[in-house]
């Protein structure tokens, strides 16, 4: 399902630029229990000043650094897939089952739209008919022809 199509079937006048944000962040990591303190890393924000106590998210950070785990044994790589991260319409969010069936409304009616040409198809079937057409204005000109053959025969004998 494309979430984006979907909402903007629900909501026409809607801008994906600003009213609502799908984001797809690919594949993830996932700890398994007990790994988050096997790749637990303490990372430096701003050294403390004389006499100022480190304060966590001022000074420093926990993180976890993956190249110390294992994939498989300490993490796994999940593909979480398209998902709606923010929501600024008036409206309420739609939920999931309200998406999926927008979603085939808009296939059913993409479906019965007629279907655009190509400038290279547009091209091509010009390309057709005006050959069609020459051998058409080919054809009357020799039957024209072979016309006035036998009339010219007819006025000589």
């Amino acid at each position: 399902m494309n979430i984006a199509l979907a909402i903007m079937h629900l909501y026409p006048n809607a801008n994906p630029m600003r009213d609502f944000i799908v984001q797809d962040n690919g594949p993830e990591p996932v700890l398994h229990p007990g790994a988050e303190d096997k790749g637990r890393v303490c990372y430096e924000i701003k050294a403390p000043e004389i006499n100022e106590t480190p304060l966590e998210g001022v000074h420093y950070r926990f993180g976890i650094d993956y190249n110390l785990l294992t994939e498989g044994e300490d993490y796994d790589l999940v593909e979480r897939g398209p998902y709606l991260a923010a929501w600024h319409l008036p409206e309420p969010q739609s939920t999931e089952a309200e998406l999926q069936a927008a979603w085939q409304a808009y296939q059913e009616a993409e479906a019965s739209k007629p279907i655009e040409l190509t400038e290279t198809q547009k091209l091509q079937q010009e390309n057709l008919l005006l050959k069609a057409q020459n051998n058409a204005l080919s054809e009357r000109a020799d039957f024209i022809e072979d016309i006035i053959a036998e009339m010219a025969m007819q006025v000589y004998q």
